[in-house]
């Protein structure tokens, strides 16, 4: 079945494009949404969703990350848990170059500010040319509407980070860096920026 909530620019209407959806398509696009990917099921919408005009790929990510919304308001997204210090410091301990740092920093995409902790290592990387990271998580309790309900500052995902981004450092014997932990900020230099290589 196509869908059929268009709206005036000939897109879906915002919060009822799911209801009009065939059941065994909407059934696998919330599989894929409880499990976190939303690249999967963006790609599942426009191949088989039957809109026309087929959605742009922005506008099928807006519209499921409005469906993702929907189903966290019934309480059928399961929650994620955080690793917790120990799974860090395992995440770091197999680093395979030397581990130089600990690192929290910012960044962002349409659904909101989060904070990235990486284990900064010594070998050639995609942002340096002496340094590079391994991803040890990424923090994030909610979206920026949090910002327009004064539920932060303090951002809960920052103070996280630096508890466990601290306990991690200590236990491999670097410092532990984060450059802005009372506000979202990308712009801010990173630890490499500091080191003479």
């Amino acid at each position: 079945m196509a869908l059929n909530a268009v709206g005036d620019n000939g897109g879906m209407h915002p919060g009822t494009w799911w209801k009009t959806i065939d059941p065994g398509l909407l059934e696998r696009l919330d599989e894929l949404l409880c499990k976190g990917r939303l690249i999967p099921a963006v790609k599942l919408l426009r191949d088989e969703g039957g809109q026309q005009p087929q959605p742009g790929l922005y506008e099928a990510q807006d519209l499921l990350i409005e469906r993702r919304a929907e189903l966290d308001r019934q309480g059928l997204l399961p929650p994620t848990p955080p690793p917790t210090t120990a799974q860090l410091i395992e995440k770091v301990e197999a680093a395979t170059a030397p581990v130089l740092a600990v690192e929290a920093f910012w960044d962002g995409d349409t659904e909101g500010w989060f904070v990235v902790l990486v284990a900064i290592v010594r070998r050639p990387g995609g942002r340096h040319d002496c340094f590079d990271e391994v991803l040890l998580t990424v923090l994030q309790f909610g979206g920026d509407l949090r910002l327009f309900t004064g539920q932060v500052p303090p951002w809960p995902e920052a103070q996280q980070a630096i508890e466990q981004g601290r306990a991690v450092a200590q236990h491999v014997g670097v410092p532990f860096h984060f450059a802005s932990p009372e506000e979202p900020n990308d712009d801010l230099p990173r630890w490499w920026d500091s080191q003479l290589n």
